[in-house]
C-alpha cells in the first residue's frame, strides 16, 4: 500500500494533509493512506507536524470498530506521535520545538495533527525522535503502574504477564529500575529469553493451568507482591489467586479482549486491591500529569537506564503493523517512520 506523496497548498485550494482512512471497520487492509483538510487550531491547541507514529494496540481495535460505543468510520486510528510544532499559542511549546503528542481521542495517523497544549510534551536533546514516539503511550503506562498504582519498592516480587511485548519490556526495565525482582510470562523461548535479558529474574510460559503453582514455588509460597498486567483474560485468574497478601494487581491493558472474572469476597481477608490504569484519566486528574511521567521516562532513557527496543518500518507499513501486533509477532514498540 504506497502512500501518496505529501500534497502542498496552492492558489488553487486549501491545503491538505496525507492521513490514514478506514474504509470499513475490518482487517488492516481496511486502512489506506489518503488527503484530507489541513487542521487549524483553536484556542490552547498546537499544529505538530508529524515525523514518527508510536503503533499501539489500542489502534487495532480503533480500525476494527471496538474501541468505543457508536464508533463513527471518519474516526482516524492513533493515539501517540512525534514531531515538530508549527504553530499554536504562546503559551505553549513554539514552531521548531520537537515535542511527544498524546492523541487521546485518536487521529496520530496523519503527517499533521492539532492537538490540546496540554497534550504536547518537549522531547529532550539527545533522544532522536522516532524513540521519543515509542515513549509516551507504554512508557507513561508502566510508570503509572510501577510507581503510582503499583507502589513497587525495593524487594518486591512483581508478575509481569505479556513480557517481550512493548508495555511488558517497560514493566520489566521500571521493576527492575526499582530494585524489585520481575517474574515474567512470555510465549516462545525466544521472548522468554528477551524478558532475562531485559533484567526479569525469572520468564515462564503463561499456562493458566499452571501458573498459580509455579508463582508460590517460585515465591516460597508466599506469592507476588505485585501483578502489572497488560493481558488479562484467561490469566487473570491464576495470577489473582498468586497473588500476596496486601498485594496489588494493577490493570494496564487487555491484549486478550477476553473477559476475566472475580469472587470480589477473596479481597476481605487477603488485604489486596485492584487498580485500572488509564493515562488520560491520571492526566484529568492531576495537571501535572503526563508530563511528569513522560520527563521521568526520557529521563531514563537519556541517562541509558532504560534502552527501548524499537522497530522502525515506513509509514507505508501500517498494514503489515497491524498484522504484527495482532499476530503477536512484534516485539518491543513499532513506529512509523513518515520520511523512511
Amino acid at each position: 500500500m504506497a502512500a501518496p506523496p505529501t500534497p502542498s497548498a496552492s492558489a488553487a485550494g486549501p491545503a491538505v494533509r496525507r492521513v490514514v482512512r478506514l474504509e470499513r471497520f475490518g482487517p488492516p487492509e481496511a486502512m489506506s493512506w489518503g488527503t484530507g483538510p489541513m487542521p487549524v487550531c483553536g484556542n490552547n491547541e498546537v499544529l505538530v507536524e508529524v515525523d514518527a507514529i508510536g503503533v499501539n494496540f489500542g489502534d487495532t481495535m480503533v480500525r476494527r470498530g471496538e474501541y468505543r460505543r457508536g464508533q463513527t468510520l471518519d474516526e482516524i486510528p492513533g493515539f501517540e506521535l512525534a514531531g515538530t510544532v508549527v504553530a499554536g499559542p504562546d503559551s505553549g511549546p513554539g514552531p521548531g520545538q520537537r515535542v511527544v503528542g498524546f492523541a487521546e481521542h485518536g487521529g496520530g495517523y496523519a503527517d499533521h495533527v492539532v492537538l490540546p497544549v496540554d497534550r504536547v510534551f518537549p522531547v529532550r536533546d539527545g533522544i532522536a525522535t522516532t524513540t521519543a514516539a515509542a515513549l509516551f503511550t507504554q512508557g507513561v503506562t508502566a510508570w503509572y503502574g510501577v510507581h503510582r498504582f503499583g507502589r513497587v519498592g525495593e524487594g518486591d516480587q512483581v508478575l509481569v504477564p505479556g513480557g517481550a511485548g512493548g508495555l511488558g519490556q517497560w514493566c520489566i526495565r521500571l521493576v527492575v529500575a526499582a530494585g524489585a525482582q520481575a517474574i515474567a510470562l512470555a510465549s516462545s523461548a525466544e521472548k522468554r529469553q528477551r524478558c532475562l535479558d531485559l533484567g526479569a529474574t525469572e520468564a515462564l510460559d503463561p499456562d493458566p493451568a499452571t501458573l498459580t503453582a509455579a508463582l508460590r514455588e517460585r515465591t516460597g509460597g508466599r506469592g507476588v507482591d505485585v501483578v502489572l498486567d497488560g493481558v488479562g483474560g484467561e490469566l487473570f485468574a491464576p495470577a489473582m489467586r498468586a497473588l500476596a497478601h496486601n498485594g496489588r494487581y494493577v490493570v494496564l491493558g487487555s491484549a486478550s479482549q477476553e473477559p476475566a472474572l472475580l469472587d470480589v469476597r477473596a479481597l476481605l481477608p487477603r488485604g489486596q486491591t485492584i487498580a485500572g490504569v488509564l493515562v488520560a484519566r491520571v492526566a484529568e486528574q492531576d495537571p501535572a500529569e503526563p508530563r511528569r511521567a513522560f520527563d521521568a521516562v526520557q529521563a531514563l532513557v537519556a541517562d541509558g537506564v532504560v534502552r527501548p527496543q524499537v522497530t522502525v518500518l515506513p509509514a507505508d507499513d501500517v498494514v503489515a503493523a497491524h498484522r504484527a501486533i495482532e499476530a503477536r509477532r512484534s516485539v518491543g514498540k513499532l513506529v512509523l517512520d513518515l520520511h523512511a
